[in-house]
């Protein structure tokens, strides 16, 4: 990557995003460090065999929010608790230079604050001697505990975190990523591929209906939005998109009429944004009140998880948005073989819930296992901090290639595919692949539609 461009799938954002507004933009906000008390953690110990004759055994922690505001992102955590449980290596104990150790996880609640996230790490590291850390599911978890892993020398293995806000966060500029972390790698997408996700979609529904091209995008005054900003109009405007801007709207706007007036006036076909979940309910509330009806919606942040989906009811019916892991993928566990689409029945079958996008947390441990079982002392940071970054296994989430140098040293990417929600038959509205453009692996599971003919 040079230092002019940002690349993704072969278009570059050479001089249209300065340095300075990237960083502006991905980085708001997003370099927290926890600076409160520590706070107490609840754990969930796993045990194996400890036939190492006294051998120390192996404590993981894992920081992710179960509770609060960001508790849809952790809502599967607890059944890849379970799963990761049942496999041989963590029950029985991982096999390193001839012996056997056993392991211990701990699960650590953030309840989705960027405090404690940075709190509860010092406490796992420095109270709970934990050997590896993992944390999971947006830059206000995942930040926090990298900044304290980084400073205090433990490994960490990330997902579900934007790689710009993570790079940006632990000192590095994603348009010359130069900086290698010593202790953190990664994998998820980046914003790019969020707009490579939606493009493919307006082309389809544009050859479909010989729309304009003109894009209406509602985007805040806030990290994500600014990111959005930045990054979302040049790559549009090469793929022959037009980007109506929204102003930068307040977070907790409860009136978009000028907004929307906006949108209809310039006649845009097609619409996309980036904001809170209340905030995008109410807005396609009050959009379909005034009449502004796109051919097509491609979200994102929001209808992510199924709970999202059911709030809106009928209006959730052709919005798309993007998935970073869905059951037709062929994608398989490393421990025993199961497919995505088994580990999403089961997942469906123990808790009478819709499959989610994070049961792909379950790599977090198969990058764990693979990593503390090639060095010789699983105890020593400075040693398994290499060996994460050298990790490059086929896991449930996809290739998980740390030592590629991705778009930054220590990312792995896992692309996203299109997908829609439609009316459902088991469930209210269901979660289908509509578009595998980035993802050709992924098996397409329904038409897309247009989300208003």
């Amino acid at each position: 990557m040079s230092d002019q461009s940002v690349r993704s799938g072969g278009i570059s954002l050479a001089g249209s995003v300065s340095r300075r507004g990237l960083l502006r933009a991905v980085g708001a906000g997003a370099a927290v460090a926890g600076t409160g008390g520590l706070l107490e953690a609840c754990s969930s110990g796993i045990k194996g065999a400890n036939a190492g004759g006294g051998t120390k055994g192996i404590t993981i922690g894992w920081i992710h929010p179960l509770t609060g505001p960001l508790a849809g992102f952790g809502a599967p955590d607890n059944w890849v608790i379970s799963k990761i449980k049942q496999t041989t290596p963590y029950k029985n104990g991982f096999k390193i230079g001839g012996k056997t150790f056993s392991v211990t996880i701990k699960s650590y609640d953030t309840q989705s604050s960027s405090t404690r996230a940075g709190d509860l790490a010092k406490t796992a590291i420095l109270n709970d001697n934990v050997d590896l850390l993992l944390a999971s599911s947006t830059p206000e978890t995942v930040n926090a505990v990298a900044s304290q892993a980084e400073t205090l020398g433990t490994p960490l293995i990330c997902a579900n975190i934007p790689w710009e806000a993570w790079y940006i966060n632990l000192g590095g500029n994603p348009l010359k990523p130069t900086l290698k972390p010593k202790f953190v790698v990664m994998y998820f997408l980046g914003a790019e591929h969020l707009i490579k996700c939606f493009i493919p979609m307006w082309n389809r529904i544009h050859s479909q209906l010989h729309t304009n091209k003109v894009v209406a995008a509602a985007f805040p005054n806030d990290s994500d939005g600014n990111a959005f900003r930045a990054v979302f109009p040049p790559i549009a405007k090469a793929a022959g998109y037009t980007f109506d801007l929204s102003p930068a709207y307040t977070d907790g706007t409860t009136n978009y009429s000028s907004m929307i007036s906006q949108f209809k006036a310039d006649k845009a076909d097609f619409f996309t944004n980036v904001p809170l979940p209340p905030d995008f309910a109410t807005m396609w509330k009050q959009a379909v009140q005034q009449g502004f009806k796109p051919k097509l919606a491609t979200v994102a942040k929001v209808l992510l998880f199924p709970p999202d989906a059911y709030a809106l009811g009928s209006l959730a019916y052709n919005v798309a948005t993007d998935a970073w892991w869905v059951p037709s993928l062929p994608w398989t566990s490393t421990f025993t073989g199961e497919t995505c689409q088994q580990m999403a029945t089961e997942f469906e079958a123990a808790t009478k819930g819709q499959w989610n996008s994070n049961i792909s947390n379950y790599s977090l441990f198969e990058a764990a296992h693979a990593a503390l079982t090639s060095v010789s002392d699983p105890h020593d940071k400075a040693e398994v901090a290499g060996a994460i970054h050298q990790v490059n296994i086929q896991a449930l989430a996809g290739p998980l290639n740390f030592a590629s140098g991705g778009p930054a040293p220590g990312v792995a990417i896992t692309p996203p595919v299109g997908v829609q929600w439609q009316k459902g038959t088991k469930f209210p509205v269901e979660m289908q692949v509509v578009d595998n453009t980035l993802v050709p692996q992924a098996k397409i599971t329904a038409d897309l539609h247009p989300t208003n003919p």
